[in-house]
């Protein structure tokens, strides 16, 4: 005779924190320069596209402040050819 067993699994749940208003204010503050270096090449939003850059709708979300991760910051950086500590700077 064949036993069946039944496992059961939780859902995993991500911890997360709230955003704070200084985390929107550096989200913000980051947007920023990461526009003012794509308008230091004279791109418009769509022209990084032909640079590289997958989706201008994307990028223009970053540019007004939304979260990112380390890995679209890192995409950035590529595409401006600046490192990610630049970035940051005085960010």
């Amino acid at each position: 005779m064949l036993t069946y067993h039944r496992i059961y699994l939780q859902p995993f749940v991500m911890a997360t924190s709230s955003i704070t208003a200084d985390d929107k204010k550096f989200l913000k503050r980051l947007g920023t320069k990461i526009k003012s270096l794509r308008q230091s090449k004279d791109w418009t939003l769509e022209e990084t596209e032909e640079h590289g850059w997958s989706n201008w709708q994307h990028l223009q979300k970053i540019e007004s402040g939304k979260n990112i991760t380390v890995i679209t910051l890192r995409k950035v950086s590529e595409l401006y050819k600046v490192s990610i500590s630049e970035l940051l700077k005085g960010v």
